[in-house]
C-alpha cells in the first residue's frame, strides 16, 4: 500500500474484530478495547517504520494513543485520545462528578423513605407494579442505584400481595439500564454525548444530538411499553413467569421475614424523601432551563443569546449544583456531618474510576477506527468505499440492531458494545445514504438489549440482587419479555430503514 492510501484494506477493520472477539470470549471489556487499540497501532506503525519498529514501540505507541494529541490540520493530523478536545476531558469530570451525587443522594436514605411514602399509596397488585415501574424510571440517575433502592422498598410489598420475587426483578431490570439510554440527563449521559460527537458528522454538541435518536431508540421505548402493560394485566403473564407467579404463594417470604432483612442489609441514613427529591430536583430542573435557554428560546426568540456553555459543561454546572445543595440540606438536617458528606463523595468518585477507563478506551478505539491511513486505520473509509455499492440502505438499522443485540448479551455489557460498534455502524449507514441518528439508535438499542436480560449484566445481577431473587430464574423469566421488545424493535428498524 502506497503513503496516499486512506485504508489499509480489510485489515482496516481489524483492531474493532480484536476488540469483538476478546470482549464475546473473555467478557472483559477494558483488556479488549485495550488489546484493540494496540493491533491499531501496530499496524500503522508498521507501515511507516516496518514490524520491527512497530513491535519494539508497542507499549509505548499503545499509552501514547491513549493520552492522545490535538488535531492539526497543517500535517493532516485528525486528533486521538483523552486531549483530541477539551470535551472529553469534561466527560471524565462529569462521570466523577456524577458518582459522587449518587452515592450521596443514595447514603441519604431519601430514595427509600420516597419508596416508603410510594408505598403508602399502594392498595392493589396493580398499582404495586405500577409504583415500582414509576420509581424505577425516577431513579434514571443510576442503573445501580435504581435497581437496589426499588427491590429494598417494594420486596416485601410484593411478598404481602403475593406478588412474585420474579415479577419485582423483571420490572427493576427493565426500568433500570432502558431509562438510563432514553434520559439525556441520566448517569449513562456523558459516554453517550460523547458517542454521538465522535461519531456523527456535523454534531458539536453530544446531549442535542442524543435527543435526536430517543424517537429511534425502539428497543428502549417498546420495552418501557411493555412494563406497563404487564403491570396493568393487559399482557398477561406467560412462560416461565406463569410458572414463577403460581408458586408464589408457597415460596415467598412473610411480611415480617422481608422487612428484618431489610433493616439487616440497609447501608443507608433514616432521610426524608425531599433528601432525594430536592437535590435531584435542582439538578433536574437547572439542566432542563439550561438546555431551553441554549437550545430553544433562541430559536424562537431572537433577541435571547444562546449561553456559552455545551452539553457536558452544562451537566457539569447541574451536578456541581445538585451536589452543593444536598451538602447543605443534609448538613443543616443533621443527616451528615461534612466529613461523612465529603467521605461518601470521594467514594462515590471512585466507584466512577471504572466507567471513566471505558471511555477513554472506547474513544480512542474509535479515534484509530474513524482516522484515515496512516493516522489511524482507516476503518471507516474502507466500510464506505465497500459497502456504499453493495448493501442496501434499508437493511442496515436492522442488522446493526441485531448485531448490537447479539454482541451485547453474549458480552454482558452496553457500553462496550457501543465502542465497537458505533465507529463501524454510522460510516456504514452514511456510505449507503441512511440516517445516522437512526442507525445510532440502532447501536445503543441493541446494546441496551444485553444490558438489560445478558444473565453475565451486572443490571441484570443487581436487579437480582434488589429483588431478592434467585439470578437464573430472573434471567428466564424475563428473557421472553425481552426477546418480545426485541422481535418488535426489529421490525420497526426494518421499517424506518427504508423510509428514512
Amino acid at each position: 500500500m502506497d503513503n496516499t492510501a486512506i485504508h489499509f484494506g480489510i485489515i482496516s477493520i481489524l483492531p474493532a474484530l480484536i476488540a469483538l472477539g476478546l470482549a464475546i470470549w473473555s467478557k472483559r471489556v477494558v483488556e479488549s478495547l485495550l488489546l484493540g487499540i494496540l493491533s491499531g497501532v501496530l499496524i500503522t506503525d508498521a507501515h511507516l517504520n516496518g514490524w520491527g519498529h512497530s513491535i519494539s514501540y508497542s507499549l509505548v505507541n499503545l499509552f501514547n494513543a491513549i493520552a492522545g494529541y490535538a488535531p492539526n490540520k497543517e500535517v493532516g493530523l485528525s486528533g486521538m485520545g483523552l486531549v483530541k478536545s477539551s470535551g472529553r476531558a469534561e466527560v471524565i469530570i462529569v462521570v466523577l462528578l456524577l458518582g459522587a451525587f449518587i452515592t450521596v443522594l443514595d447514603k441519604s436514605g431519601g430514595a427509600f423513605a420516597f419508596g416508603e411514602w410510594l408505598a403508602t399509596k399502594v392498595k392493589t397488585k396493580k398499582g404495586a407494579q405500577n409504583a415500582t415501574a414509576i420509581m424505577g424510571c425516577a431513579l434514571f440517575t443510576s442503573a445501580y442505584f435504581s435497581s437496589l433502592a426499588t427491590g429494598t422498598v417494594f420486596k416485601p410489598i410484593y411478598d404481602k400481595m403475593k406478588i412474585s420475587r420474579a415479577k419485582l426483578a423483571f420490572i427493576l431490570d427493565a426500568t433500570s439500564a432502558p431509562i438510563n439510554t432514553l434520559i439525556p440527563i441520566s448517569g449513562w449521559v456523558a459516554y453517550m454525548a460523547t458517542l454521538m460527537v465522535d461519531n456523527i458528522p456535523g454534531v458539536e454538541d453530544g446531549v442535542k444530538g442524543l435527543v435526536y435518536t430517543i424517537p429511534f431508540n425502539f428497543y428502549c421505548l417498546v420495552l418501557l411499553l411493555i412494563v406497563f402493560l404487564v403491570a396493568n394485566g393487559k399482557i398477561r403473564d406467560f412462560g416461565p413467569m406463569k410458572t414463577a407467579e403460581a408458586r408464589v404463594t408457597g415460596q415467598n417470604n412473610t411480611l415480617k421475614a422481608v422487612k428484618e432483612e431489610t433493616a439487616a442489609t440497609q447501608d443507608f441514613r433514616n432521610g426524608k424523601v425531599s433528601d432525594m427529591l430536592l437535590p435531584l430536583g435542582v439538578s433536574v430542573v437547572l439542566l432542563v432551563v439550561l438546555g431551553l435557554w441554549n437550545y430553544t428560546l433562541p430559536n424562537i426568540f431572537k433577541e435571547i443569546e444562546k449561553i456559552p456553555l455545551g452539553g457536558n459543561q452544562m451537566l457539569i454546572v447541574s451536578f456541581s449544583i445538585g451536589i452543593i445543595v444536598a451538602f447543605f440540606k443534609y448538613i443543616l438536617s443533621n443527616l451528615m456531618t461534612a466529613k461523612e458528606f465529603m467521605d461518601e463523595a470521594l467514594e462515590g468518585t471512585k466507584s466512577a474510576i471504572m466507567g471513566g477507563m471505558i471511555i477513554i478506551l472506547a474513544v480512542t478505539l474509535g479515534d484509530i477506527l474513524r482516522s484515515a491511513a496512516p493516522e489511524g486505520t482507516g476503518a471507516a473509509q474502507y466500510l464506505q468505499q465497500v459497502a456504499g455499492s453493495v448493501i442496501p440502505q434499508g437493511v442496515v438499522p436492522f442488522a446493526v440492531f441485531v448485531l448490537s443485540s447479539f454482541m451485547a448479551f453474549a458480552m454482558g455489557t452496553s457500553w462496550g458494545v457501543w465502542a465497537i460498534m458505533m465507529p463501524i455502524a454510522v460510516p456504514l449507514t452514511l456510505a449507503t445514504g441512511g440516517s445516522a441518528y437512526l442507525v445510532a439508535a440502532a447501536v445503543l438499542s441493541g446494546g441496551t438489549f444485553g444490558d438489560h436480560c445478558s444473565p453475565i449484566s451486572d443490571t441484570t445481577i443487581m436487579s437480582s440482587l434488589g429483588a431478592g431473587c434467585e439470578h437464573m430464574e430472573h434471567v428466564n423469566t424475563q428473557l421472553p419479555y425481552a426477546l418480545m421488545a426485541a422481535g418488535i424493535s426489529s421490525v420497526l428498524f426494518l421499517i424506518a430503514g427504508f423510509i428514512m
